[in-house]
């Protein structure tokens, strides 16, 4: 999904409509990223994040260590990451959303299954209200800003749009000028009235996934088969939903952005979980194959492989390197994603043929636990 971000305009990504015309290919490769990607792969790993909160605990038990103080530093560590990817190299970082609200979900840890599903329940319940409270707000708003708004992140005109690309195909310094209000309005304004409210919700659903055995691939196939039926049967037809009426009606901002988003919003939930139940399932069958072990190889990587995609893509895109933002339409997006994919299973491969961790995973280990941590792998 990022690859939208790293090479349009920002509007482009919240009205896919805003930039080029949906059309042949184009509104193929629109669709099936936004039905089968948009939201579903981050309530992923936001609830593997929750889950790693439980696991990273009971292994320092295990150890003899304070799970506070370990916990403490690994959020102040992937907060500093974060600051300097988003202010950096790419404002649309995930990573101090992450420490955020990690560093608050960790209180959680305790609570059982149950109680973890349900507050998560209300997190997201509350993300959903304040969208659809500031959409019914809109009459009162002081004159002028919610045109400014609208015209902003949804439907600027040609100046606007020429400017950001002129912009982001300019030098690091000048990108700054763009980059870095950018990514303080996601760090503030945006994380208050939504990110805080889904990460954390999904954070502790993952938590309740985990005590539930879930990620383990310990629960039946009858257990996973429902989460399937459930969360695809629900999801799936949510997501279509919304773009159907998003289409309908011509993606108007107010209703588009605060009401009909919540179609994915709640949708993409639910195919996230069945997502979830597809892997165990595959897990359960076949754990010699030589395709999951390239998956998890990329998986062990995953904050390397992360941050690894803005380093290749903002080279690729903004000034300081080949300056393509604005120039690769939908269809030739679809195609850099494929060669990054296989760039980064390559280089994940050969990477932990060499060392045990990837170079940002060593980097934060190390800060977490306050000491040099060994990467070279004892096997080679």
């Amino acid at each position: 999904m990022n690859i939208q971000s790293y090479s349009m305009p920002g509007s482009a990504y919240l009205n896919p409509t805003s930039f080029e015309s949906l059309e042949d290919n184009h509104l193929w490769v629109w669709l099936i990223s936004h039905v089968f990607a948009d939201q579903k792969f981050m309530s992923v790993f936001s609830m593997l994040f929750g889950a790693s909160i439980i696991m990273i605990s009971s292994k320092a038990k295990k150890e003899q260590l304070r799970s506070g103080n370990l916990q403490s530093r690994r959020f102040v560590g992937l907060l500093v990451l974060g600051i300097l990817h988003a202010y950096l190299l790419w404002s649309g970082d995930i990573l101090v959303a992450y420490a955020i609200c990690g560093f608050l979900m960790y209180y959680f840890r305790t609570k059982k299954s149950k109680s973890l599903f349900r507050t998560g329940i209300i997190f997201l319940a509350i993300g959903s209200a304040i969208s659809l409270l500031l959409g019914y707000s809109v009459p009162f708003w002081e004159p002028g800003q919610f045109n400014a708004l609208r015209d902003r992140i949804w439907s600027p005109d040609s100046s606007m749009i020429m400017d950001e690309i002129t912009t982001y195909r300019s030098n690091w310094e000048r990108q700054m000028l763009m980059r870095a209000p950018s990514a303080f309005e996601l760090q503030t304004q945006v994380f208050v009235t939504e990110t805080f409210w889904r990460v954390s919700g999904l954070m502790l659903i993952g938590m309740g996934f985990y005590k539930k055995r879930v990620f383990s691939s310990k629960q039946s196939k009858k257990y996973y088969r429902k989460m399937v039926i459930y969360g695809m049967g629900t999801g799936l037809p949510l997501v279509v939903a919304g773009v159907l009426i998003n289409f309908h009606y011509d993606w108007s901002f107010r209703e588009s952005f605060y009401y009909y988003s919540q179609f994915n919003y709640w949708g993409s939930i639910g195919m996230a979980i069945g997502y979830i139940a597809i892997v165990m399932m595959v897990v359960k069958t076949n754990t010699r194959s030589k395709i999951l072990n390239r998956f998890a190889q990329v998986g062990r990587m995953a904050l390397s492989n992360y941050l690894m995609q803005s380093i290749v893509c903002t080279f690729i895109f903004y000034g300081h390197g080949f300056g393509l933002f604005g120039d690769l339409d939908r269809s030739a997006q679809a195609f850099m994603v494929l060669v990054i994919w296989i760039f980064l299973f390559v280089f994940s491969a050969v990477w932990l043929k060499f060392f045990r961790y990837g170079p940002f995973e060593w980097l934060w280990r190390s800060f977490s636990y306050g000491k040099i941590q060994p990467i070279t792998n004892p096997s080679y």
